[in-house]
């Protein structure tokens, strides 16, 4: 695995955790070999994946005695192949989007890095794993296989939704990313427009400055309460790749949802309302608590249980593990 947010779980690394406690639930062993345990908030620590390259961290995989090695994204891939040729076992490489294609987040130099990690991946592991339709397409390889992300389905039993202010417009996410952090900037332009009609929770580490009635939850241990506890949930985000792990919480929850067609790019069949601009998510906002708006968001939770539930996925990767052996 790369570097490791733990204990502050979220994002990609939520779904290493997830596969790992469904695993150890059956009774079989996992662990996760991490290179670092920075924490999220951490800066300035570049080029940090060059730890991966260590003798030591390679020996430590090859001495663990594996049915496979899953390489977490392609920056970790190289380590992965090399331990998996000295060891003779089955490399996967867990791509949770194809990053060479994405429209953010990496220079010019991590772009071609990562153009190369992903080239080697699908060239010397024995298969990829990617979250959607979308992604195989843009790997182009006939390793690739559709493996959908997951998330915490179990905890909308185990928690319990949070006190908001009515009505309450909830967004998701890091806001240290780019995106996320456009998305939380242009809710702050839409709750000018509709005043005091709602009130809006960006619920996520590092969030813009906000005052009523827009208001900052920062890091929380899940975000889940407060999707639970949402009247609309919404993603207005125009950039990134893969699929967004908010929309499948926001899909789980049964709640109304708003979105732009990139955040809800590469879910098949989602219930959601378009909108793109401020004024339509605005309008969009309205038309919800009004209630002019006729979709059954409950059939998300339907897609959500046979598609993104960790159990689900680890009966398909323990399938694919048992066929390369």
């Amino acid at each position: 695995m790369m570097e490791t947010i733990y204990p502050q779980r979220g994002g990609i690394h939520e779904q290493v955790y997830l596969l790992k406690r469904e695993l150890e639930r059956r009774g079989i062993k996992a662990e996760i070999i991490a290179y670092s345990k920075r924490r999220a908030e951490e800066r300035g620590k570049r080029l940090l994946w060059l730890r991966s390259l260590s003798p030591s961290f390679i020996r430590k995989i090859v001495k663990g005695d594996y049915d496979a090695i899953v390489a977490e994204t392609a920056w970790i891939s190289l380590p992965s192949i090399i331990s998996s040729k000295v060891s003779s076992t089955p490399c996967i490489l867990h791509l949770h989007s194809i990053e060479s294609k994405q429209d953010v987040g990496l220079t010019m130099m991590g772009k071609t890095l990562v153009r190369i990690f992903e080239y080697l991946g699908k060239n010397f592991c024995d298969k990829v794993l990617v979250p959607s339709e979308n992604d195989r397409v843009l790997l182009n390889s006939k390793k690739a296989i559709v493996f959908p992300n997951v998330i915490d389905v179990d905890a909308f039993s185990n928690y319990t939704p949070i006190d908001l202010k009515r009505p309450a417009v909830v967004f998701v996410g890091g806001m240290g990313y780019p995106p996320n952090r456009e998305a939380a900037e242009f809710l702050i332009r839409v709750a000018k427009i509709l005043g005091d009609k709602a009130n809006f929770y960006l619920a996520g580490p590092s969030p813009p400055p906000v005052s009523p009635p827009v208001y900052a939850t920062g890091y929380a241990e899940s975000t889940i309460p407060y999707v639970m506890s949402a009247d609309i949930c919404v993603a207005p985000v125009k950039r990134g790749g893969g699929v967004k792990l908010k929309m499948l919480e926001y899909m789980m929850s049964g709640k109304p949802i708003i979105a732009t067609k990139k955040a809800v790019e590469g879910i098949d069949d989602i219930v959601y309302l378009n909108a793109e601009s401020e004024e339509e998510f605005a309008k969009r906002i309205i038309d919800v608590l009004e209630g002019r708006v006729n979709l059954d968001f409950q059939r998300n939770r339907k897609i959500v249980k046979e598609k993104h539930d960790p159990k689900v996925a680890v009966d398909k990767i323990l399938n694919l593990i048992s066929n390369l052996q």
